[in-house]
């Protein structure tokens, strides 16, 4: 099927097949609420069911709270002995957002179970079975489910004849019986000698007994609510008897009213719709902090000051809650500014001090903050947000000069006191200054991605300055020239064609890599200096997207981490590029980004860029999916933006068509989007049982039928 983002299908034409080989099963994810922070997953290889986590601390483990899956083993059948230790194999599995469809074949009899599992009813899930029976003689048996409380919940409970409950979570459906068990081995044997007992209150197990009857070649249905938000809720999500069409409208109604750029090919629109799907699964309504996006489920739960221009660039296309995401961010950082001026590198959900584990350390991260304040304000004209944040950004860049520049060698840039203060944790080039390479570890060194930022910085301060007529501009664009300059004489390599790190011996030491595309990203550098980079550009450029370091780089390892994968940042930075100077290597770009994005389930940190082979951290541990925000999906929103004729990179004031008021009326939701200098769009749509008349000042009446979409 094509894909089209602006018709109904393009969820269904989202659906990806998966196997139980997949690197970390948390690429397959369904969430209970759009803003809950848990999800569900698959159990582990060889069982089938789900576990699910709602965790606020970070970590890289795949940890749970609450585990279901089916048991296995049987209740006698009418041959008599009941069968222990049944096994299965997977004959089918895809996934799409909020829905997995899966069709297991059992060996030793004639049971085929097609399940379906996602979210009808919101604060639940749904897990149907069709049964069907491959055998001559009827299946008359109990299967029976097995639900772990992981971490040591209260004892479960019966809520009515078709409900259990323990805390935070409830299940419902027609159950012959249940029982509760210390230990699951004691389960095994009370069904084996055909009775479920109970295993007093301390037990971390509940059994639960499904009779099973089809007739030879025919088919019984079973389904299950599983509830995060109490026992109604599961009844409710129980009652469902057909999850596609619920969750492929909702998904369908969101993915056709985002920005409609015109693609080259149908893959890249896919890999488009894709990418925002994994945003929508990142979010999160905080408690605390309010409606935001998290920085990447599920690994990290909180928010990272390096992700935000890839927030920026979702959030203000976002249809469903519009710049509301970067604004809240943007706040989020400034209000825990440190009285010195530091920004924290990131704020995680479980921090009673929001931002103080890395504030310990005086680690920041890349400083995209102040152009990110200053597209958000273009796109939305909230000079009022702007003004507020105004002298807060430039306490900051006061920071970064004290502490970054002039306490070291006072290059006019800024350097890096290890290679986490600018997110590039492994890159070859930055060794020295974080692990120590072949030597001591130095204690600084000036990589080209802060000197680009720095100059960024002060170009979007200058560009501030001037939009709130302040008059300090011009003070900012000298800052600005100084630090491009300084750029061009500190880390330019004459003979390697390539921006390079100065040590703190005062060596420069440049490898091809991701560092010192940020200069040609940004459009720091002139047209002559930029063809004379051609060559080493070229060098970067894989199947599946940009290398962070040139195969054959002293460094270089193919997957592991930021020294030589691509990710989806990488490859951001390589289409910024290759649009402002190489327009002939954009389609080479895209194409290795888009088939990166499309290799399996979700959107992953980083892949070998020859290959398509997940890559690893330097410990061995595989790279995470589902990452939302800094080096996944957000990065991909921006350059297939970019790629479709929307440059989320400028300063020029030219946004993307973004979203800076919706409402509902009537039935009718109304979207007002400022659509860059080009003015302003306005989007009705109407609910499938309501019209809208609507008049314009001076103007004739104009009709939106039920269910349709007009733009004016």
């Amino acid at each position: 099927m094509s894909p089209d983002v602006s018709a109904a299908g393009t969820w269904d034409a989202l659906g990806e097949a998966f196997d139980e080989k997949l690197p970390r099963r948390t690429a397959i994810a369904v969430k209970p609420r759009d803003g809950s922070l848990g999800f569900a997953y698959p159990a582990p290889w060889g069982c089938i069911g789900w576990r699910y986590d709602d965790r606020k601390s970070s970590g890289y483990d795949e940890d749970a709270v609450l585990e279901w899956r089916l048991a296995p083993w049987l209740s006698a059948g009418v041959v008599g002995r009941p069968v222990a230790q049944t096994s299965f194999v997977w004959e089918r599995q895809e996934y799409r957002p909020d829905l997995v469809t899966r069709t297991a074949a059992f060996s030793d009899h004639g049971l085929v179970l097609a399940e379906q599992f996602g979210r009808a009813v919101d604060g639940a899930f749904t897990w149907r079975f069709s049964c069907g029976n491959r055998a001559l003689q009827i299946f008359a048996r109990s299967v029976f489910l097995v639900f772990e409380n992981r971490h040591g919940w209260p004892e479960w409970c019966a809520r009515d004849a078709r409900t259990l409950a323990t805390e935070g979570f409830a299940v419902c459906g027609s159950f012959a019986r249940w029982a509760t068990y210390a230990h699951l081995e004691d389960a095994e044997a009370d069904v084996l000698a055909g009775a479920l007992r109970s295993g007093g209150a301390a037990a971390r197990y509940l059994v639960v007994e499904l009779p099973v009857r089809v007739a030879p070649y025919g088919s019984a249905e079973i389904t299950l609510g599983l509830a995060c938000e109490g026992a109604e809720t599961a009844r409710a999500a129980a009652a469902v008897t057909e999850l596609t069409p619920i969750v492929g409208a909702r998904w369908d109604a969101w993915l056709a009213a985002l920005p409609r750029p015109e693609f080259a090919q149908a893959v890249q629109a896919r890999a488009y719709a894709k990418c925002w799907s994994v945003v929508r699964l990142n979010y999160h309504d905080s408690p605390r902090y309010g409606h935001l996006v998290c920085e990447a489920l599920p690994v990290y739960r909180g928010y990272w000051l390096w992700a935000l221009d890839a927030v920026e660039w979702h959030s203000n296309q976002n249809p469903e809650h519009t710049s509301v995401h970067i604004r809240r961010a943007l706040d989020l950082f400034f209000e825990h500014q440190r009285e010195d001026g530091f920004i924290t590198h990131a704020i995680y959900l479980d921090e009673a001090v929001p931002g103080e584990r890395w504030a310990r350390e005086n680690i920041t991260q890349t400083p995209h903050i102040a152009w990110v304040a200053l597209r958000y304000a273009q796109c939305t004209g909230d000079d009022a947000a702007l003004a507020r944040w105004y002298p807060r950004l430039a306490r900051f860049h006061e920071y970064l000069c004290a502490t970054r520049d002039r306490a070291l060698r006072n290059l006019h840039l800024w350097a890096v006191l290890t290679s986490f203060d600018c997110g590039l944790d492994t890159t070859a080039v930055l060794q020295r200054v974080t692990y120590g390479e072949g030597g001591p570890k130095e204690a600084f060194c000036y990589p080209a991605i802060f000197g680009a930022e720095r100059c960024r910085y002060e170009q979007a301060m200058a560009l501030i300055a001037d939009r709130l007529g302040n008059g300090e501009g011009d003070r900012w664009r000298t800052e600005a020239e100084q630090t491009r300059a300084a750029l061009e004489t500190h880390l330019w390599d004459a003979e390697k064609k390539w921006f390079g790190a100065r040590h703190a011996d005062g060596s420069l030491d440049t490898r091809i890599g991701v560092d010192g595309l940020f200069p040609l990203a940004y459009g720091l550098v002139a047209e002559e200096r930029a063809t004379e980079a051609r060559p080493a550009f070229e060098r970067l450029l894989g199947r599946y997207g940009v290398h962070t370091v040139a195969p054959d780089e002293p460094g270089f390892a193919a997957r592991h981490y930021w020294r030589g994968p691509a990710w989806p940042k990488s490859c951001a930075l390589g289409l910024f590029t290759a649009q402002r100077y190489f327009p002939d290597l954009s389609a080479r770009v895209l194409d290795g980004l888009v088939r990166m994005i499309a290799l399996r389930p979700s959107v992953w940190e980083c892949v070998d860029a020859a290959t398509g082979e997940v890559a690893r951290g330097d410990q061995g541990l595989c790279a995470t999916p589902l990452i939302s925000s800094n080096v996944g999906a957000g990065a991909g929103i921006g350059a297939l933006l970019t790629a479709g004729g929307i440059d989320m990179m400028t300063l020029d004031g030219a946004c993307a068509l973004a979203p800076v008021e919706n409402f509902h009326w009537g039935g009718v939701r109304f979207d007002l989007r400022r659509r860059g200098r080009a003015g302003w769009r306005l989007t009705v749509r109407a609910a499938e049982q309501a019209r809208a008349s609507i008049r314009f000042r001076g103007g004739p009446v104009l009709e939106v039928g039920a269910g349709e979409i007009r733009d004016f």
